[in-house]
């Protein structure tokens, strides 16, 4: 089994070290070990929890709802219901933040074209 240290990951996720360890220090990464040395590592096929509470901190989740949701997860599939609203929920923030930079785009287009034309 693969042992991916926080430096790996980071390289392979684009997250900078600092937020590894700060959302360790917070109980979002349940299966992170520690070596001899007591350096954090996760093994590769743990992957996956990494990139769940990155995607879910990016999409503008607290990161208060991303802990409830791990908890969640750990406790198995009866959580699948609770998930679900989860993701229906954020999926409507991340609607609406799309939304926002569409208009914004649109008009930001607009003034790009109209000092073009002049």
């Amino acid at each position: 089994m693969e042992k991916l240290y926080m430096k790996d990951i980071s390289k392979e996720l684009d997250i900078p070290e600092y937020v590894l360890r700060f959302y360790d220090k917070k109980g979002l990464f349940p299966f992170f070990e520690r070596d001899e040395n007591n350096y954090r590592y996760i093994k590769r096929e743990k992957l996956e929890w990494v990139r769940i509470v990155s995607c879910l901190k990016k999409s503008g989740m607290p990161l208060l709802k991303i802990k409830e949701y791990i908890n969640l997860a750990l406790e198995g599939k009866n959580t699948y219901p609770k998930r679900l609203e989860m993701m229906l929920e954020q999926e409507k923030v991340v609607k609406q933040k799309m939304q926002e930079l569409q208009e914004q785009l649109d008009y930001i287009n607009y003034k790009k074209n109209l000092y073009q034309n002049n």
